[in-house]
């Protein structure tokens, strides 16, 4: 009896590819299953990048020849968790830690990183006063003028009808929630717009040149900067599934504070937009209004 989730890497970045792995690794405990996903060498559309990230000790590879049952609602379906059959693979985007609330020990065993991403991101946490010292801020933005593997503009500047930009007041007033001798790291796909910002030029902030090294495609390399934010003890997220995995791998050291609504009015489409917001972001989380008006493309 087995489940799988062969469409990962072509369904997505490290992030949405975080969620569907937990969402396999769930339903897998939840239902006494084995689970299969693709292997590390597998041709992918998507930068597949969890087996450079993390050890995932617990998983086996391959890809089931079994028929396919797809979600793509954007809140949660108790549907998927009521009706697991064996001997099935799963395709969808499953954001919220409501699908594998029961593996959360195991998931974080998996998502373990590798010791040549781990090592120099404590030896840097260590130099700026060590883990209680610090809290991460991450910026979304993108490059406009990068292209993916498919030929598609990726860029979420492009995108904000789907995913508002987090602007600079949401940024400020999260701020407000910690101390102000907390270190702050930075993290951005557009790291030399962030070095711009007169908000941004307090001794305070460190900026995470992690974020310069880049894939063939031009996409931002996240693991030495999802690893920098599991390490800090509280963060602000942008609406990102890979920060928000940074912040869920803190496992609750500090303040997590994340903006909503978290979608975009065209997204909302596929869902509730209450229930959107209220699945992706946990209750214990503090959410903080971030106005979804698109706003102007900068490079």
């Amino acid at each position: 009896m087995t489940v799988s989730f062969n469409g990962l890497g072509n369904e997505g970045r490290l992030g949405n590819q975080m969620f569907q792995y937990a969402f396999i690794r769930g339903m897998s405990k939840r239902y006494g299953y084995d689970f299969i996903i693709p292997d590390a060498n597998a041709n992918r559309f998507d930068n597949y990048g969890l087996f450079d990230c993390f050890k995932l000790e617990g998983c086996k590879t391959g890809e089931g020849s079994y028929p396919t049952l797809e979600c793509r609602d954007t809140a949660f379906n108790q549907k998927f968790l009521d009706e697991c059959t064996d001997n099935t693979n799963y395709s969808g985007v499953f954001q919220t830690e409501k699908y594998f609330a029961n593996a959360t020990e195991e998931l974080r065993k998996d998502f373990t990183f590798q010791k040549d991403i781990l090592d120099p991101c404590q030896e840097f946490i260590n130099s700026i006063g060590g883990s209680d010292k610090c809290i991460f801020l991450h910026l979304r933005r993108g490059n406009p003028n990068v292209t993916g593997k498919r030929g598609e503009k990726w860029s979420y500047q492009l995108l904000q009808d789907y995913h508002p930009l987090c602007k600079k007041e949401y940024y400020l007033k999260a701020l407000q929630e910690f101390p102000e001798d907390k270190n702050v790291i930075v993290l951005s796909d557009l790291l030399d717009w962030c070095k711009r910002q007169d908000w941004l030029q307090d001794d305070r902030f460190y900026m995470s040149d992690a974020s310069y090294e880049v894939f063939d495609d031009g996409a931002s390399v996240p693991y030495i900067d999802l690893c920098l934010m599991s390490l800090c003890s509280g963060g602000i997220i942008a609406n990102s599934s890979m920060s928000w995995w940074g912040a869920w791998l803190q496992n609750d050291r500090g303040k997590v504070i994340a903006p909503y609504p978290w979608y975009g009015e065209k997204a909302y489409n596929y869902g509730n937009a209450e229930l959107c917001d209220a699945d992706i972001i946990p209750e214990r989380w503090i959410k903080i209004y971030n106005d979804p008006t698109p706003i102007d493309i900068v490079e």
